[in-house]
């Protein structure tokens, strides 16, 4: 049976809603593949893992192992403790941590899917690419963050990236051009410059071995407030169609099914209410069987939630006494 690895990064935070984007991802993958999904951390508590494990052992399709990425700290990962987010940086070695494999899948976990991804594992056989991930789809400012950050260059390949929540990611090629090294030197060089860092880090420096995967792999919540008639589709996305007319059928087709569903920005379906298409998210809640887990964690959520809350509020506020003394 073939293998399809996986891997997530995150903190103990977070392990509710890796529960649920477990249980939903086995749910509906295909009996066919055995699945080894992989969880890179350094802080996440046994009881944590013992619930994960539990979730993950209902599906004899699959495994799952954790792995305390304080093994591939190096002596300049600790003495830049704080400069860059380590989580980042290990999925630009994932190359290193996981030498038996030539393909691996890296995925979210604010996330729950909806579909098989089984397909998007084999995408690609016979082309030279380094990362395959979605790319954007609806118009934005984001480019006004890079101003006076980039050359005009950079500035255009960064037009064309793809989303980190969901990556294919061919070793095998990183591993025989030496592309870690180049990724993980540039990250860590560049990191106060980036405003996205694993996704500007990615297309900067391997554009353009770059693929783009079908829009369904990563839909965000947000899109279902948008109408497909008046959205406004992005130009640069090279694996979106240009016809207007095709992009709204392809936008509306992965509404309809999504892959993976992504819950972007700070309000997510565990700490906040309103978000769109929460429901779906606690249905799988429901179904992982970790309610109690969840109901464990909600004071830390709704804690956190509220510190961040706080802290916008604070900047606002000291922003417009700013504003109004001068």
């Amino acid at each position: 049976m073939d293998i399809i690895p996986i891997f997530f990064t995150f903190n103990n935070y977070y392990a509710v809603p890796a529960e649920v984007a477990f249980h939903s991802l086995l749910k509906h993958a295909s009996r066919a593949y055995s699945y080894r999904l992989y969880v890179l951390h350094t802080d996440v508590t046994e009881s944590s893992m013992r619930n994960i494990e539990k979730v993950v052992g209902r599906f004899p399709h699959a495994s799952v192992e954790f792995i305390d990425t304080s093994a591939f700290d190096s002596e300049e990962i600790r003495q830049a403790k704080g400069h860059f987010s380590k989580e980042i940086y290990y999925k630009l070695i994932a190359a290193e941590i996981f030498p038996q494999y030539d393909r691996i899948i890296c995925s979210d976990v604010d996330v729950v899917f909806m579909d098989d991804i089984s397909p998007s594992f084999f995408m690609f056989p016979d082309e030279n690419f380094y990362f395959a991930g979605v790319g954007q789809v609806l118009e934005s400012n984001r480019m006004k963050n890079y101003q006076g950050k980039f050359n005009a260059a950079e500035t255009e390949v960064l037009k064309k990236e793809i989303a980190a929540g969901y990556l294919l990611m061919n070793l095998k090629a990183i591993r025989e051009n030496d592309m870690q090294r180049r990724l993980t030197d540039f990250y860590r060089k560049n990191y106060p410059r980036l405003c996205l860092p694993e996704q500007d880090t990615i297309i900067l420096c391997c554009w353009p071995d770059i693929r783009y995967l079908p829009l369904e792999y990563v839909v965000c919540n947000s899109y279902y407030k948008m109408y497909a008639q008046g959205a406004a589709f992005y130009k640069d996305n090279d694996g979106f169609p240009k016809d207007k007319e095709q992009a709204r059928k392809v936008f509306t087709h992965a509404l309809e099914h999504p892959v993976q569903l992504h819950y972007v920005g700070e309000k997510k379906p565990w700490n906040s209410w309103g978000v769109m298409k929460q429901r779906i998210w606690f249905e799988y809640l429901n179904e992982s069987g970790c309610v109690s887990h969840f109901m464990q964690m909600l004071p830390i959520f709704a804690i956190r939630r509220l510190r961040k809350y706080s802290l916008k509020r604070f900047l606002k506020k000291t922003n417009e006494k700013l504003r109004t003394k001068r």
